[in-house]
């Protein structure tokens, strides 16, 4: 059994993706390499399937060259994207367009590369879903390590280079404890991660050590154990947003829920009472042209 301090929290891989996207939107959307000015992370991550519970993990509005906006959702996908899941990616991009009126581009971040995918869905026959897909593989993580080793020194690095501590935790299949460990390394040694990324980086590594670690509790603790000072100062600086903040997000939807149909019944009430006003207007002047009528005919008037 796994000791409770140690035990990773639930859906820590789409937890700790959401965390980075929304806490470094800009830097995340550079880090990522997306298309476009980032504007602005919309409140649509608590967007969820109706049949299935799942919800959207991000919403980007993005300004292309031309000032033409757009929407992006990023999806993290640790497993082979099937039919059941681009379906439901396809229904965030019907509500979302609908939603803000603005054309949206589906973006699919995965370990899988492309071929391995669904990577097309015809909701209709003009209606086609065709997902961006960014893989990090492999080869990829270890070109995004080498930029961080390279950047050590460097008192001034950016944020959008220190979120490959995150990119590279969540994603990492192979050689995961060495990986991981040398990630413990780069934020312990490196000069220029401080402050709320340091705290945050070092949240999102220590539940990635204890879900991708979680069958060897002697690693777990190792890694942990390099991370004592960084995690410490972390819990002192952070709010527990992976299980506070979700509760709230889901609340502060609920309740707008709420507000819109209240809006709507109100509206619906003010409609039908007008409705109302109308129709006994009406009766009253069919009543009178019937009283004009009988006058008339009573008059010899046909």
């Amino acid at each position: 059994m796994i000791a409770e301090e140690i035990r990773p929290v639930h859906d820590a891989m789409d937890k700790s993706f959401r965390f980075a996207g929304d806490q470094w939107s800009q830097d995340f959307h550079m880090t990522l390499e997306l298309p476009g000015i980032f504007k602005e992370l919309l409140q649509n991550d608590t967007v969820k399937d109706p049949k299935t519970g799942m919800r959207m993990d991000l919403l980007e509005l993005v300004e292309l060259e031309g000032g033409i906006e757009i929407l992006i959702n990023i999806e993290h996908q640790s497993t082979v994207l099937d039919t059941v899941k681009i379906k439901i990616i396809d229904r965030y991009k019907n509500h979302s367009k609908c939603k803000h009126k603005l054309p949206l581009l589906s973006v699919i971040v995965s370990p899988f590369p492309k071929e391995q995918h669904e990577n097309e869905y015809h909701s209709t026959e003009s209606d086609i879903l065709k997902p961006i897909f960014i893989t990090i593989d492999e080869k990829e993580i270890k070109k995004r390590l080498n930029i961080l080793k390279n950047n050590i020194q460097n008192k001034n690095i950016e944020n959008r280079i220190v979120l490959n501590i995150a990119i590279i935790s969540i994603f990492v299949l192979e050689n995961k404890y060495e990986i991981l460990k040398e990630l413990c390394k780069i934020l312990k040694e490196a000069k220029g991660i401080t402050g709320k990324i340091k705290n945050d980086m070092t949240k999102i590594l220590e539940e990635m050590i204890k879900y991708k670690l979680k069958d060897n509790e002697n690693q777990v603790m190792e890694l942990l154990n390099m991370l004592k000072e960084e995690r410490e100062t972390a819990r002192r600086g952070m709010k527990i947003w992976y299980e506070e903040e979700f509760e709230k997000i889901e609340l502060q939807h609920q309740n707008e829920i709420r507000l819109k149909d209240s809006e709507i019944n109100l509206n619906k009430a003010q409609f039908q009472k007008q409705l109302a006003e109308k129709e006994n207007e009406l009766v009253e002047k069919e009543n009178e042209l019937a009283e004009l009528r009988a006058k008339l005919k009573s008059n010899g008037i046909t």
